[in-house]
């Protein structure tokens, strides 16, 4: 059991009677716990699972190395441990997804007093992050297959409705968030890579499929010109759908990831 606590970082109680008042000088693993686990590996041919708690990202690629599983559990409160104990001994199939980015090192995140979006945030980043927006693993593997859209062109006031088989094709029933993707024109180079639009969690037994169908509509679409309005450009539009977001680093993590076209006019 690892990680952080609300005396390092927090904007009330405990955390005010820290050094630094609640908030984090760096976003790194603190080194005697990552030593601990390199004590516990040295000779060790068991698993060791790293159950880490925190409320922020932590900086920790030496962890991704050494441990053979990792729980992020935030800070889970008074039912915290028979969660945790739940999910360890394969009494329920964990579903959870990230809502954040986990990155490799704070010289990815850009200064903090440069107000542009450049690599702020899963949309706009572009280098490999440890855990991606979106990503989380289960006990049991979903597939994404036959993505379909229901047209190739509209206009910019029409919708477009997609949809996706999934298929449980694992040993266990568990949960799983199909989560919905759009890349939109980007003529000035300064949209968003991806951005989430939707999402739905299903529930499937071992070696069951269902389809799951998402809308989009002018709302999904728009994007933000220069002088700040809203606007539908004409131009090629990507939806992803998959369990995290899409990117290089997903596909190494062994996230799915299915992608198709269609246009604007």
């Amino acid at each position: 059991m690892m990680g952080i606590s609300q005396l390092l970082e927090g904007e009330e109680g405990e955390s005010l009677a820290s050094p630094t008042k609640g908030d984090r000088i760096d976003l790194n693993m603190p080194s005697n716990q990552v030593d601990f686990i390199r004590k516990l590996k040295d000779g060790n041919d068991k698993p060791v699972i790293v159950v880490m708690t925190g409320g922020s990202p932590i900086t920790m690629p030496e962890v991704e190395e050494l441990a053979d599983a990792i729980l992020w559990v935030w800070y889970p409160g008074q039912e915290g441990g028979n969660a945790v104990a739940d999910v360890i001994f394969g009494n329920e199939v964990p579903s959870g997804k990230l809502p954040l980015t986990f990155p490799v090192s704070a010289n990815q995140l850009p200064d903090y007093e440069d107000y542009s979006m450049v690599e702020r945030t899963y949309r706009y980043m572009t280098s490999k992050p440890l855990y991606p927006f979106g990503y989380g693993l289960s006990y049991t593997d979903f597939r994404f297959n036959d993505l379909h859209l229901d047209r190739e062109e509209i206009a910019a006031d029409e919708s477009l409705t997609l949809s996706v088989e999934v298929k449980n094709s694992g040993e266990y029933a568990a949960d799983e968030v199909v989560q919905l993707y759009v890349s939109v024109p980007d003529a000035e180079g300064n949209q968003p890579l991806w951005s989430l639009k939707n999402f739905e969690r299903v529930e499937l037994k071992k070696g069951t499929s269902t389809t799951v169908s998402f809308k989009l509509d002018r709302d999904d679409l728009e994007q933000f010109n220069n002088e700040g309005k809203t606007e539908v450009a004409a131009g090629t539009y990507t939806v992803h759908i998959g369990n995290a977001s899409p990117g290089e680093r997903s596909d190494e993590l062994g996230a799915r990831v299915v992608s198709a076209s269609f246009q604007v006019k």
